[in-house]
């Protein structure tokens, strides 16, 4: 079960977030799964994680709530950014 596609979303000294593509039984899986370094210095997949079949339904529904955070996370920042001060003063007293 070798992977089609990967990509490192978060990585530390000894683990690694990855979002891969593989296929099992005739059936294309998308995982978001947890890595961690061996003692030979390779990376191998834990049992940390989630899969579902790769669809455009699922895939569609990945793409939305990561649009979804984007626009929270920019809305965020833009509002910190704009009330930098009052904020301080609150966390201040």
């Amino acid at each position: 079960m070798s992977e089609e596609y990967y990509k490192v979303l978060h990585e530390t000294d000894a683990n690694q977030i990855r979002l891969t593509i593989n296929e099992f039984r005739d059936i294309e899986y998308l995982h978001f799964r947890k890595y961690f370094l061996d003692f030979d210095g390779n990376w191998l997949p834990s049992k940390d994680g989630v899969s579902m079949p790769l669809s455009i339904a699922n895939t569609q529904g990945l793409l939305e709530a990561m649009l979804d955070i984007l626009a929270l996370t920019e809305s965020k920042t833009i509002l910190e950014d704009h009330f930098k001060e009052q904020i301080d003063k609150i966390y201040d007293n």
